[in-house]
C-alpha cells in the first residue's frame, strides 16, 4: 500500500500518558477527514484479545490505517502500541507512507501514570497492578524524526506542537 498526502499521525505512550484525549482533540482541531484508529477499541473492543504479539488485532490496527490512508483520510492512530509487539508494523506503516508521517512517545513515569490514571472515568477497571505490569519505561520506536511528549507538557501545548508539526 502506497499513500498519497495523507498524514500519518501516531501516538503512543503508557496507559494514562494523554493519548487518546490528545487523538481527540486534534481530530476536532483538523475537521472532517480525519480518523482516528484506537488500539485499544480494535484489541479490547472488536477483538477481545490480550495484548501479545503475533495476534490478530495488529492486523487489524494496520489494515484500518492503510484503508483510511487509501480513502483520502488523515490518520491518528493511538495506543499504548508496545514497540516488542507493534514496532516492525509501525515502521512499515511509516516507510510505505508516501505523505507526512508524524510520531509521539508520550514518555510519563510510573508514578505520573498512576496518578492521571485516577482521574479518569474508567479507573476502577483496573488498577495499578495493572497497570505496573503494562508499564515500559522510554519505549522510543527508533524511527527517524520521533519526538518525545514530556510529562510536563501541557496538554494544550501538547495539541498545539502537533498541530504545529501537521500544518509545517
Amino acid at each position: 500500500m502506497k499513500s498519497q498526502g495523507q498524514q500519518l499521525i501516531i501516538l503512543r505512550g503508557n496507559s494514562g500518558s494523554g493519548k487518546s484525549s490528545v487523538a481527540r482533540a486534534l481530530r476536532e482541531r483538523m475537521g472532517y477527514g480525519t480518523a482516528i484508529v484506537e488500539q485499544d477499541y480494535i484489541r479490547r473492543t472488536l477483538l477481545r484479545e490480550h495484548d501479545r504479539p503475533n495476534q490478530p488485532n495488529i492486523e487489524l490496527i494496520r489494515l484500518n490505517v492503510e484503508f483510511a490512508l487509501s480513502h483520502g483520510y488523515d490518520v491518528i492512530l493511538e495506543g499504548i502500541l508496545p514497540e516488542k509487539h507493534y514496532g516492525e508494523m509501525l515502521r512499515t506503516l511509516v516507510s510505505d507512507h508516501n505523505g507526512k508521517s508524524l510520531v509521539y512517545y508520550f514518555d510519563i513515569s510510573l508514578e505520573e501514570t498512576f496518578r492521571r490514571h485516577w482521574t479518569k472515568p474508567n479507573s476502577q477497571d483496573f488498577g495499578e497492578e495493572k497497570m505496573r505490569s503494562w508499564y515500559v519505561d522510554k519505549d522510543v520506536l527508533g524511527i527517524s524524526g520521533e519526538k518525545i511528549i514530556p510529562e510536563n507538557s501541557e496538554f494544550d501545548d501538547t495539541v498545539a506542537t502537533i498541530l504545529e508539526d501537521i500544518t509545517s
